[in-house]
C-alpha cells in the first residue's frame, strides 16, 4: 500500500524497543509516509511539538519512563507547544485497566494495543485523515469524546469540532494562516468551556470543603486536604484562562476567590471569607448563563445591575 498524499505528513514515532522501532519506520515509509522522526527520548517528542514539526505522534506508554501520557495531556491543554489539536496514536505494551485508562484520560486520538499489526496501523492512520471525534471538555479532560451515550443525571457537555492537521496537511487545502485561525476559533471554544467546568467545580468543592472547616483536624475525612488543594489548583487556573474568554468581566472576582483560597490556607477557613467564597461561586456560576448572552457573545443584560441584584442575595453559613 502506498499513498502519496501521505508524504506530507511529518511523523514522530516514539517507541522504546529499538528493533520494534524500526520496523514500525519501515511500515511507515513503505505506506508513502517519508518524513518520520523516530526516537526513544521524549524531550526530542516535545522538541517537534514546541518547534511545530509534527502533525501525527505514534507512542507507546513506556517511552522513556511512561512521560507520553503527560506529554499528551500538556499538549492538549497548550501547556507544551502551540498546537492542542496534533493527533496522537498511543501504543500500550502490556494493556491492563490502569494503563488502558491513563491513555484514555490522557486525551489521545486513538490506543493500539501490541503487538501492532502493520496494516491495522496504517489503515487507521487513513482513517484519521477522514475523520476525526469532536472534543470535550470537562475540568481535567481535553480530549475526543468517547462516550456512547449520555448518562442520566449528568451534565451534557457540549462537543467542539477541532481542526484535523492530517487532512490539512495531506490535501494541502488550507494555507497557515487559515489553520492557525482554525486553531485559535477551536481553542477560543475550548477555553470557554474549560473555564465554566472550573466554575462548577469550584461550588462541587466548596459544598464539600465547608461542613469540614468547624471541624478539630483530627476529625476530618481524608478527603478534606484534597479537596482544598485542588480548590485551590482550579481557582488559580480559572483566574489564568478567563482573561481569554467573553466571560472575562468576572476575572476580577474569580482572582479574589484564588487569594482567599490561598489565604484560608495559610490562616485557616473565616466565616467571612466562607460566606465571600460561596457569594463569589455563586455570582461566578452564575455567569455562565448563557440566557445572559446574545448570540454574538454580548451580555443580554446590563452586568452592573445584575451584580448589584446577586449582591443583594443573602448567603448563610
Amino acid at each position: 500500500m502506498r499513498l502519496n498524499q501521505l508524504e506530507n505528513i511529518r511523523v514522530v514515532l516514539a517507541e522504546p524497543d529499538v528493533n520494534l522501532r524500526r520496523q514500525i519506520k519501515a511500515l511507515l515509509v513503505e505506506a508513502g509516509m517519508k518524513n518520520v522522526l523516530d526516537t526513544d527520548d521524549i524531550a526530542q517528542v516535545r522538541r517537534a511539538i514546541d518547534e511545530d514539526t509534527v502533525e501525527l505522534i505514534i507512542g507507546d506508554t513506556a517511552v522513556d519512563g511512561g512521560g507520553l501520557n503527560k506529554l499528551i495531556t500538556d499538549v492538549r491543554h497548550r501547556e507544551i507547544g502551540d498546537n492542542p489539536f496534533i493527533m496522537f496514536i498511543t501504543m500500550v505494551d502490556q494493556p491492563s485497566v490502569d494503563s488502558i485508562r491513563g491513555a484514555i484520560n490522557s486525551g489521545t486520538d486513538h490506543i493500539l494495543a501490541k503487538p501492532i499489526d502493520g496494516d491495522a496501523l496504517i489503515s487507521l492512520i487513513i482513517e484519521l485523515t477522514h475523520t476525526r471525534k469532536r472534543f470535550v471538555v470537562t475540568t481535567d479532560y481535553i480530549g475526543p469524546d468517547r462516550r456512547t451515550k449520555e448518562r442520566p443525571g449528568t451534565v451534557v457537555i457540549p462537543q467542539i469540532d477541532v481542526p484535523n492537521p492530517l487532512r490539512q496537511r495531506m490535501t494541502g487545502q488550507m494555507r497557515e494562516t487559515t489553520l492557525r485561525r482554525t486553531i485559535e476559533t477551536a481553542w477560543l471554544k475550548i477555553n470557554e468551556q474549560k473555564v465554566e467546568r472550573h466554575a462548577f467545580q469550584i461550588g462541587w468543592l466548596l459544598d464539600r470543603i465547608i461542613p469540614e472547616v468547624g471541624t478539630p483536624n483530627a476529625d476530618r475525612s481524608d478527603e478534606f486536604p484534597l479537596h482544598v488543594k485542588r480548590l485551590i489548583d482550579v481557582s488559580r487556573d480559572m483566574a489564568r484562562r478567563i482573561g481569554k474568554t467573553r466571560f472575562a468581566h468576572v476575572k476580577e472576582m474569580s482572582m479574589t476567590m484564588t487569594n482567599l483560597v490561598e489565604e484560608s490556607i495559610r490562616n485557616g477557613f473565616k466565616s467571612d471569607d466562607i460566606r465571600l467564597m460561596l457569594k463569589l461561586s455563586e455570582l461566578i456560576t452564575e455567569s455562565f448563563n448563557t440566557d445572559r448572552f446574545n448570540e454574538d457573545g454580548t451580555q443580554a443584560r446590563d452586568h452592573n445591575a445584575y451584580m448589584v441584584e446577586k449582591e443583594n442575595k443573602t448567603v448563610t453559613v
